[in-house]
């Protein structure tokens, strides 16, 4: 009898060492699923707040521009803002993959980095004066920001109405 009780206490072992294990393999997958389900949000909120920050920065360059230099372009623009000082420009640099913020001859100021895909400048003129000249001088009247960043798969997108016209000389 004694023989039959050492073989049952070891086939017991065996199988609470299985269940152990089996319950230590689904709690680990759950853990890491968890964790990682936290740092891809957290990647995501940071990511979301720093392309709101930015959007927002250039929404309050762009909304008092009052004279455009240069002929603007999807990736910069070079401007004068009636609320802020000197020449301003803003610009995608793809080598970087930063949005950048420079102010006469200071250096640039990156605004958001790790942009992968921009469309930086959309313009869209139309004649807001009421000039009846054939062909109507037209008006700057919005302006679309678009971006990606390298980290999120989602645009982030705004659009900007310029509270001064500047009539579109290029």
């Amino acid at each position: 009898m004694m023989n039959n009780q050492r073989g049952l206490i070891l086939v017991e072992l065996i199988a609470v060492i299985v269940l152990v294990g089996i319950i230590a393999t689904f709690t680990g997958f759950f853990l890491y699923t968890g964790l990682n389900g936290y740092l891809k949000a957290k990647r995501y909120a940071d990511g979301a707040f720093n392309a709101q920050m930015a959007m927002d920065r250039i929404s309050l360059e762009l909304r008092n521009i009052n004279e455009i230099q240069g002929t603007p372009s999807h990736t910069s623009i070079t401007y004068k803002n009636e609320n802020m000082t000197g020449t301003r420009t803003l610009s995608y640099v793809d080598a970087e993959h930063q949005v950048k913020l420079k102010v006469n001859d200071s250096p640039d100021y990156p605004l958001l980095e790790d942009v992968t895909a921009l469309n930086l400048l959309s313009y869209s003129y139309m004649n807001l004066d009421g000039d009846t000249a054939t062909p109507p001088t037209e008006e700057l009247a919005i302006i679309d920001v678009e971006l990606t960043l390298e980290d999120i798969d989602k645009k982030f997108t705004t659009r900007i109405f310029p509270r001064n016209m500047i009539e579109k000389i290029w």
